[in-house]
């Protein structure tokens, strides 16, 4: 069974708290994750585009739950209003019957 794919819309802001708090995790739990996020935020964010717009970043369901984790170690004030918009992002993803039952956790962050 291949890992579940999600898809995530984020700004360069909200970019920027994911890749600081995945940066307070052990390096070799995150370096390949960062590494991903940065090269997709190369490639979406080209200079000249709206920074303060959305941009499909594309996690698997694992990358997603490492990332859930590292914001919930930073301080609620700063990352609140992002781990609701992902919340009703994960909930509106298409169901997938063949996705792990640990998908649906995500939701009840």
């Amino acid at each position: 069974m291949s890992a579940r794919v999600l898809t995530l819309r984020l700004n360069v802001q909200e970019g920027g708290l994911l890749l600081e708090a995945l940066a307070e995790l052990p390096f070799k739990t995150v370096f390949e994750l960062i590494g991903k996020l940065n090269q997709q935020a190369n490639e979406l964010f080209a200079p000249g585009c709206a920074q303060h717009e959305r941009q499909r970043f594309v996690l698997t369901e694992a990358e997603l739950a490492l990332t859930i984790k590292a914001l919930g170690n930073m301080p609620y004030h700063r990352v609140h209003e992002l781990l609701a918009d992902l919340h009703q992002q994960i909930q509106a993803q298409p169901d997938d019957r063949h996705s792990s039952p640990a998908a649906k956790a995500y939701a009840g962050i």
